[in-house]
């Protein structure tokens, strides 16, 4: 089961999805960061709110991130299975970090993954 860790950025700058904070792999596994950012970026190009929930509870986010890990199997089924069983440590994220508008939406897009697990 590949692991993909949740670190605050120095100076809370902004990391390659827009939020104080950066992927790292402790195996460096630079590949399987470079297509996790692909596909949460993908997911929110593509995806509109139109309702009233937050974006972490909307249904219309997870319908779509779904549909976009689909149209990623159909596509690049390599890329895809790269992300099933995937661990997402966020033991070393700060509890502000994890309150973070930016990091709320990421999460919500990784949930739909297959078997994907939170270390808090």
């Amino acid at each position: 089961m590949a692991v993909v860790k949740i670190l605050p950025t120095p100076g809370e700058k902004a990391g390659p999805l827009d939020g104080p904070f950066f992927l790292a792999s402790p195996d460096n596994d630079d590949e399987l960061i470079t297509i996790l950012i692909h596909f949460i970026r993908f997911v929110i190009r593509g995806v509109s709110s139109y309702n009233k929930q937050g974006m972490e509870d909307s249904s219309n986010l997870k319908s779509y991130a779904i549909e976009s890990y689909e149209e990623l199997q159909d596509e690049l089924p390599d890329a895809a299975e790269r992300l099933i069983d995937l661990t997402v440590d966020c033991c070393a994220m700060p509890d502000e970090l994890k309150a973070h508008p930016i990091w709320r939406l990421d999460r919500a897009i990784l949930r739909v993954l297959p078997g994907i697990e939170f270390r808090e």
